[in-house]
């Protein structure tokens, strides 16, 4: 009884330490997954055109801060325009940015912004 016990803790607490991905939007992370389930299908609202160029589309996390929605990019929070919102669902319903390396005169630069549901 003890031995099984113990295996089945030792069990546990090897499916606990597994390492978990964080989400903090960095480039690229994340992409190949969604893809071609869902990131060459979303549009830009201003465009019309794809939101997604080959790996600036990743998962990420939001929050609201007063009356805004900031989302993280590359381990930064980054402010986003309401009109830079998709109204979609993510497959996983959480929440995706497509947005270039924040660098230079792309500092702030958003294409668009999935929220989850509950948001």
């Amino acid at each position: 009884m003890l031995l099984r016990m113990l295996w089945t803790i030792a069990i546990l607490l090897a499916a606990c330490s597994s390492p978990v991905e964080a989400q903090e939007g960095h480039i690229g992370h994340g992409h190949d997954k969604w893809h071609d389930l869902f990131y060459r299908h979303l549009q830009r609202n201003d465009t019309k055109t794809s939101c997604c160029n080959l790996a600036d589309c990743r998962p990420t996390k939001v929050r609201m801060i007063d009356d805004h929605y900031e989302v993280m990019i590359d381990g930064v929070w980054v402010s986003v325009p309401p009109d830079k919102i998709n109204n979609v669902t993510a497959p996983d319903l959480g929440a995706h940015v497509c947005a270039p390396v924040q660098q230079g005169t792309n500092k702030g630069v958003i294409y668009c912004v999935v929220l989850p549901p509950e948001t």
